[in-house]
């Protein structure tokens, strides 16, 4: 159904917010986080838009989702107040690039967690999935939106 890659993935560093809630509400979160970097005239050094999910939406209340709406920083970046930093892992991971609009990702994820991953020999690493944004959702078409799925697996 999707084409899956195994790669080893370095480690990312990124600078934004927790959220606990429903996936859909990051775009609000990502916009505090957006308004706190752009006060601190930071933009140059932003290399991307990541986001983090712990927990799956089928298993997990909606309420309850953790997740981070983050933005790719060069190790050692300094975070602004009112902004925090995760670090992720490096390693072997599963990847999975879907283009369309983000109310798309649930059935990819239920593919890669649920068909893929139990057919492939390989577990899941205990670190969050991640997504990396390879476009802007303010000047991209829904339906052209890239989204870079990367689940760690164990080694």
């Amino acid at each position: 159904m999707y084409d899956v890659q195994i790669t080893e993935r370095p480690t990312l560093t990124l600078t934004g917010l927790h959220h606990r809630g429903p996936y859909p509400e990051m775009g609000s979160v990502y916009q505090k986080v957006a308004g706190i970097i752009s006060a601190a005239n930071l933009w140059p050094q932003i290399k991307g838009a990541v986001g983090v999910a712990w927990d799956n939406p089928d298993l997990v209340p909606a309420a309850d989702l953790r997740s981070f709406a983050g933005l790719l920083v060069d190790e050692g970046f300094t975070a602004p107040d009112g902004l925090d930093t995760l670090l992720l892992p490096s390693g072997p991971h599963a990847e999975l690039l879907y283009t369309g609009p983000y109310e798309g990702l649930r059935p990819v994820y239920q593919f890669l967690m649920g068909e893929w991953l139990p057919k492939s020999g390989r577990t899941r690493a205990a670190a969050p999935s991640y997504e990396v944004y390879l476009n802007d959702p303010t000047t991209t078409a829904p339906e052209d939106l890239q989204t870079l799925i990367c689940a760690p697996l164990a080694s």
